[in-house]
C-alpha cells in the first residue's frame, strides 16, 4: 500500500470512527433524555431548597448508565461535590443487613424462623420477653421500638459496646408478628445475634460475604476520616462527623456507586454469587403491610425492603435513610433493571428526592412513585400559607368592628394561642416530621401562623370602640 493510500485509509477510518461515536453518543441521549432532566431538577432544587450537594446514580438494564454530582461537598471550603464522595448512607444499611443475614441462612449459618435469642451469650432480653425471629427484626415485625435514633458520638471517642446499648434501648411496643413498627433496635440487635451466631465481628462478616463479592470497593463501616463531605442538618448548618452505638441499622459509609452496586445486585438477571434468586426474591417479597407515616409512600415492607406496586402493576423496592446531616434513597423495579440511587450530605434534601424521584417515575411510563407525595406537602404549605395570611388580614380588620360578641372573642383568643404557640413550639424541637418534608416552607407557614394568631388576638384583646 502506497503511503497516500495508507493516510487516505487512515482518514477515513478517524472519520468512520468520529461518525461512530458521534451516532452512538446521539443515540445514547435519546436513549436516556432523562438524565437532561434529573441534572435540571437537582440543579434548581439545590438552589431553591438550600440543599449542599447530591449524587445521583440512574440504572437502566440492571446496569449503571449515568452518575451525576452536583453542589458542595463542602460549603466553606469551597469543595465541589464528586461522584466518587463517601456518605453516611444512613438506614439504607438496612438492605445491606439483609443481603448478609439472608447470605447466613442460605449458607446454614442462621436459622431465620428460629428464636432470634437462641445464640444470644453476650445480652438477653428482660425476663418475660416474648420469643421473636431474626426474620421478624427483618421486616420490623418483632415488636421491638424504635429506640433512640439520636444516640451519637464523635469518631475518636469511646462508645458503649453493643450489649450495654441494648440495655437502654430495648424495648417491646407489640407483639411479636402483630403489626408493623419501624426499628432501629431491632436492627441493632439483629447485628448481636449475627456475631453471637457466627463467632465473628459483624463489619468483617458484612465486607467479606457482600461488600466484597458485589463489588462495593469502598463501603465500610469504619469512620473513612475527614476527606468526605460534611454533612448539613436541617438549618442547613454543618454537621460535626458522628457514628453510631450500632452498625446495623445505619452503620454504613459507602459511595453512589456502591449503593448502585447493591441495586443491579437486586436485579432479574443479574449473575452475582451472595444470594440465590429465590434469596433475592425473599427480600424482595412483601411481609408485612405498613401503616402511619410510612404508608404516606409505602405499600409494605418486606425484608429490609419497602415495598409498593407501581401504576403498571409492576413490584418495586426501595429504602431510604435520613439522619443528623445526611439523606438517601435507592428505588428499584427489580423485574426490569430499572433503578435510581440519590444520596445527599444535607437533611434538607427529602423534597428534592420526591422532585427526582418524580422525574425518574415519568421516565419510567407510570405514575409518581409514593414518595413523590412530599411534593403535593409542598403545595399543601403553600396554600395553608396563602390562607392564614389571609385569616390575618381579615382578622385585623374584624378587630376594629365596634362590636365583637364576647364568644367571638373567647373563641378567637383560642385560636390565637393555637396559632402563634406551635410554631415556637416547633422551633424548640430538635426534629420534627415537618422539617424534613418542608425544609425551606415550614418557617414561612409557622410565620404565617403566627401572623394569623395576632391578627385573631386582636379580636380578643382589643378593646371595643364606640359608635
Amino acid at each position: 500500500m502506497t503511503p497516500v493510500a495508507w493516510l487516505r485509509n487512515a482518514a477515513l477510518y478517524v472519520v468512520a470512527m468520529l461518525v461512530l461515536n458521534a451516532s452512538a453518543a446521539v443515540a445514547q441521549d435519546s436513549a436516556f433524555p432523562l438524565r437532561t432532566r434529573l441534572s435540571e431538577t437537582a440543579m434548581a432544587r439545590i438552589g431553591s431548597d438550600g440543599v449542599a450537594g447530591a449524587v445521583i446514580v440512574l440504572l437502566r438494564n440492571g446496569e449503571a448508565v449515568w452518575t451525576g454530582a452536583f453542589g458542595m461537598a463542602d460549603r466553606e471550603g469551597g469543595v465541589p461535590m464528586a461522584g466518587e464522595a463517601l456518605f453516611r448512607v444512613e438506614s439504607l444499611s438496612k438492605p445491606v443487613t439483609a443481603w448478609g443475614t439472608m447470605r447466613l441462612a442460605e449458607t446454614g449459618r442462621l436459622d431465620l424462623d428460629a428464636p432470634a435469642t437462641d445464640c444470644l451469650r453476650r445480652w438477653r432480653p428482660p425476663e418475660g420477653t416474648p420469643p421473636f425471629t431474626a426474620r421478624q427484626l427483618l421486616s420490623h415485625t418483632a415488636g421491638v421500638g424504635l429506640g433512640d435514633f439520636t444516640e451519637r458520638y464523635a469518631p475518636d471517642t469511646v462508645r458503649p459496646g453493643l450489649p450495654d446499648h441494648l440495655d437502654r434501648d430495648f424495648g417491646m411496643i407489640a407483639a411479636p408478628g402483630a403489626r408493623f413498627a419501624y426499628s432501629d433496635t431491632g436492627y441493632n440487635l439483629l447485628e448481636l445475634v449475627i456475631e453471637d451466631c457466627t463467632g465473628e465481628d459483624f463489619a468483617a462478616l458484612i465486607t467479606r460475604e457482600v461488600f466484597e463479592p458485589l463489588g462495593m470497593a469502598t463501603a465500610t463501616y469504619d469512620w473513612p476520616g475527614p476527606d468526605m463531605p460534611v454533612g448539613h442538618d436541617l438549618r442547613a448548618r454543618p454537621v460535626a462527623p458522628y457514628v453510631y452505638p450500632a452498625r446495623a441499622s445505619g452503620g454504613v459509609f459507602a459511595t453512589a456507586d456502591d449503593i448502585a452496586r447493591l441495586a443491579a445486585a437486586s436485579m432479574a438477571g443479574d449473575s452475582q454469587s451472595v444470594l440465590s434468586k429465590a434469596g433475592r426474591d425473599t427480600l424482595h417479597r412483601p411481609a408485612v403491610a405498613v401503616g402511619g407515616l410510612f404508608a404516606f409512600a409505602a405499600d409494605g415492607y418486606a425484608l429490609g425492603h419497602f415495598t409498593e406496586t407501581l401504576s403498571d402493576g409492576r413490584q418495586a423496592v426501595w429504602h431510604g435513610g435520613q439522619g443528623h446531616g445526611w439523606m438517601s434513597h435507592m428505588h428499584l423495579v427489580p423485574a426490569t433493571g430499572d433503578g435510581i440511587v440519590i444520596l445527599s450530605n444535607s437533611q434538607r434534601a427529602w423534597p428534592l428526592f420526591a422532585a427526582l424521584l418524580r422525574d425518574w417515575s415519568e421516565g419510567l411510563g407510570v405514575s409518581p412513585v409514593g414518595m413523590t407525595r412530599v411534593l403535593k406537602a409542598e403545595r399543601a404549605a403553600r396554600i395553608g400559607i396563602g390562607l392564614t395570611l389571609a385569616l390575618a388580614l381579615l382578622a385585623l380588620r374584624l378587630a376594629f368592628v365596634h362590636r365583637r360578641p364576647r364568644a367571638i372573642r373567647i373563641a378567637a383568643g383560642i385560636a390565637a394561642a393555637a396559632l402563634i404557640g406551635w410554631p415556637l413550639w416547633a422551633a424548640s424541637q430538635t426534629y420534627l416530621f415537618l422539617f424534613s418534608i418542608l425544609p425551606g416552607l415550614w418557617p414561612w407557614l409557622g410565620g404565617a401562623s403566627g401572623l394569623a394568631g395576632v391578627g385573631l388576638a386582636s379580636i380578643a384583646l382589643m378593646p371595643e370602640r364606640d359608635r
